[in-house]
């Protein structure tokens, strides 16, 4: 071409121009996810201007809130609370396996709130935490598949703002929360690992936190994500990794198993005796379902709690994802080969989980593994998005564009025709930010990334002006004050409460501090205002006292509940009022009126409200330092005392032969031993399922020693040992890797190798590739 020669115009089409890589400022690097974390912030803040108690929900207010104070009690104390006497059905928190009992993370989280006197508060800070660590896992997972810092940064911002994230695990269900939040730090530091650039430590550590939180699925979370990089190294011929990532999963599992082995052996006496495979599509979406992921206003038809839909937005993702998918550049996933085998593996697994039967085994609900699918749409979809959206053939993108959120729209219209206003206003709301986001890319990944997450904001504040909560579970209104709850209380102490109500027959207006929670609480709050109760919410129950007292799973009861507390339950000739050693009785008045000349001898009605009629004991309990409520046979009892958290030892003689039995109040759990001066002695389930313990006709007098400890505990202590050695073996394994790479030269080819090359030069060579054609 001579000077004077013009070049003709590139008739080709045009991709974005390629942003010039600046020199990495340690400041600029920090700008994108402190960005995140400032719009994740924001986001977890929006529902509370509307229902300040958005966090103090349902599971979380029911349950959570309450083993979460008596657990940091306990830490404060020295002691670690693995059964709670006072609670009785609720308060086996190593059968409940719900409350990461062993999870260093969440107890150091209960015991910093402890001082927090506003349990809304509490529980916003604690789950506040888990969001913005979930954010920051997100980013680092996508950062390390070589995602750009501003993609990954806007990843961050949509998985823990989308739909079932935010409004059920975030509202009400914390553990689901927990996993959803722990689950991207195993896939970061497992692909460290897997890839040469971290250590396997690290994964399992990661692993431990997630498979210990207290909730089944973060032991299969964690599970999948180790055989997904298994899969991975595999894929991509690495089999020396395989060795290690395999011993760093079998640590892992031997490390959870005293977290989940107790609530196994616990199950012969809970309502999760059995367990098996069948669908009966409660809580199971279906595939449409998860395509509309990027309608805000789609509510999902499913079987949710006794309704047929969802009361959120239960399966949406992102406005952004589906629409972009005609913009991307699709070649990128080729481009990344197998580095993606991971990722892939994951999405599709827990796609079929999502959409698989109504429950596998003890795992039940499918729609819970959503965020776990989430996870991977959006690893995947920022890896597609770092590479920059195409500007050729504009207008047919903009039609296929159009043509997916108009079969968003029409997936929502279809479930809920009656909101098709608010389903269209949806369609249109996304339209526009679509065309702000793709202008905005035409100059940068920032000012894309920043348009977006703003229009994530946009998005989460119309869905919450929409559905500004999740009125498919239960809102309790608790009080907020633990103080007030514990002054308020305060003549419902010493002694066992048994409450007979129920939470459903409490109008809504009376939900209120000032009102009925004056005299009465529901689920596990009377471990907060420090009364034992009955009245608790458990996971796991216990099945014989329950049906005695028409318990339901959050402590309620029926009115056949008061004439069982005055009968002799099968096996005894006491009422269960004195096996209990019940000292005051709280009936609810819109369930049941008792009369003065109602009660038994020795009670009186000492008090009536608006909401309760309260029963007290007016004639005094024997053996008042310990638990046993009942002597049967010829046997008499000089001295009980209970001795530190569960223990408890009985002094006796015998005053004849024949049998003779020692009833206590407190329920026959599994783990119970009993021996009378160092010989031991069977332990039974009695009446209404109370522990007993039978004197041997050939012990004339001693001293019966009770003592508990969660079942199995053994084979945990066991499993716990070996995993820490599997760890160490690792850890020293790597050490000497370590000092024989510093000790040689290094080889050639050391730089050439995916797993040695950072994220950053991955994002360079793979990710860019299509910005940098012309």
């Amino acid at each position: 071409m001579t000077a004077t020669t013009q070049a003709l115009p590139d008739s080709r089409p045009q991709p974005l121009p390629a942003q010039p890589t600046p020199r990495r400022d340690p400041r600029h690097q920090s700008a994108a996810p402190l960005t995140m974390l400032g719009a994740v912030f924001l986001g977890i803040c929006a529902p509370l201007l509307r229902v300040p108690t958005f966090y103090y929900w349902d599971d979380t207010a029911g349950a959570s809130v309450g083993a979460w104070r008596h657990t940091a009690d306990a830490l404060l104390e020295g002691r670690l609370p693995l059964l709670n006497l006072e609670l009785w059905r609720g308060g086996n928190y190593a059968a409940e396996a719900a409350f990461g009992l062993f999870n260093p993370l969440l107890l150091g989280l209960y015991v910093g709130t402890k001082p927090i006197d506003d349990l809304a508060i509490a529980a916003l800070v604690i789950k506040g935490f888990m969001f913005l660590a979930m954010a920051l896992g997100a980013y680092l997972v996508c950062r390390e598949y070589g995602v750009r810092p501003w993609v990954a940064a806007l990843a961050g911002t949509i998985l823990p703002l989308s739909g079932f994230t935010l409004w059920m695990d975030g509202a009400a269900w914390v553990t689901g929360l927990t996993v959803t939040a722990l689950t991207p730090w195993v896939l970061w530091t497992g692909k460290r690992a897997a890839d040469g650039r971290g250590s396997l430590l690290w994964a399992v550590l990661a692993g431990y936190l997630c498979a210990s939180a207290g909730n089944p699925y973060g032991l299969l979370s964690t599970g999948l994500v180790f055989a997904a990089l298994i899969l991975d190294v595999l894929m991509n011929r690495e089999i020396r990794r395989v060795w290690g990532l395999v011993v760093a999963g079998v640590a892992v599992a031997l490390l959870a198993v005293g977290t989940y082995l107790p609530f196994v052996l616990s199950s012969s006496v809970s309502y999760r005796a059995g367990s098996g495979t069948y669908n009966d599509e409660y809580l199971s979406p279906g595939l449409s379902d998860v395509l509309g992921l990027s309608s805000p206003s789609l509510q999902p038809y499913v079987n949710v709690f006794g309704e047929t839909v969802f009361s959120f937005p239960a399966l949406y993702l992102s406005w952004l994802v589906m629409p972009l998918l005609p913009w991307v550049r699709w070649s990128v996933l080729r481009e990344q080969g197998r580095r993606l085998t991971a990722v892939y593996a994951l999405g599709v697994v827990n796609l079929l989980i999502v959409v698989g039967p109504s429950q596998i085994g003890f795992f039940r609900w499918p729609v819970r593994l959503v965020p776990y699918l989430w996870l991977s749409v959006v690893v995947i979809f920022a890896v597609l998005l770092s590479a920059g959206l195409h500007r050729s053939r504009a207008r047919q993108r903009w039609v296929l564009t159009v043509a997916v959120v108009f079969a968003g729209f029409w997936l929502a219209w279809s479930d809920l025709p009656v909101q098709w206003d608010r389903h269209l206003f949806s369609a249109v709301m996304v339209m526009v930010l679509l065309v702000v986001v793709v202008r905005a890319a035409r100059h940068s990944q920032r000012l894309l990334a920043l348009t977006a997450m703003g229009g994530t904001l946009v998005v989460l504040v119309v869905q919450l002006s929409w559905m500004p909560m999740n009125s498919n579970v239960l809102d309790y209104r608790f009080p907020r004050s633990e103080a007030a709850m514990e002054e308020s209380f305060a003549d419902y102490r010493p002694g066992l409460t048994v409450q007979i109500a129920d939470v459903h027959r409490v109008e809504s207006d009376d939900l209120r501090a000032e009102k009925v929670y004056q005299d009465m609480l529901f689920g596990s709050m009377y471990a907060v205002a420090g009364v034992e109760s009955l009245t608790a919410y458990s996971g796991v129950g216990f099945n014989v006292l329950d049906a005695e007292q028409c318990v339901a799973y959050q402590g309620s009861t029926c009115r056949d509940a008061w004439k069982s507390l005055w009968d002799e339950p099968a096996g005894s000739d006491v009422v269960l009022a004195d096996l209990l050693r019940v000292e005051t009785v709280v009936v609810q008045r819109e369930m049941l009126r008792t009369r003065a000349d109602d009660g038994p001898r020795g009670w009186e009605l000492s008090e009536r409200t608006e909401y309760v009629d309260v029963w007290r004991r007016t004639a005094p309990l024997p053996w008042t330092q310990g638990r046993l409520s009942d002597v049967s046979g010829p046997v008499t009892v000089t001295s009980d005392e209970r001795t530190g958290d569960v223990g408890e030892t009985v002094d006796f003689r015998r005053d004849g032969s024949g049998a003779a039995e020692l009833t206590f109040a407190r329920l026959a759990w599994p783990g119970y031993t009993a021996e009378i001066d160092g010989r031991q002695v069977p332990v039974e389930q009695g009446p209404a399922g109370l522990l007993t313990v039978e004197i041997p006709d050939n012990i004339e007098d001693g001293t019966l020693t009770l003592a508990w400890s969660p079942p199995g505990t053994t084979v945990s202590l066991a499993a716990a040992g070996l995993g820490l050695a599997l760890a160490a073996g690792l850890g020293l394994t790597e050490r000497r890797r370590r000092r024989a790479a510093r000790t040689s030269a290094d080889g050639p080819g050391d730089q050439g190798e995916p797993g040695n090359r950072t994220a950053d030069e991955l994002a360079d060579s793979a990710g860019h590739t299509g910005e940098l054609r012309t």
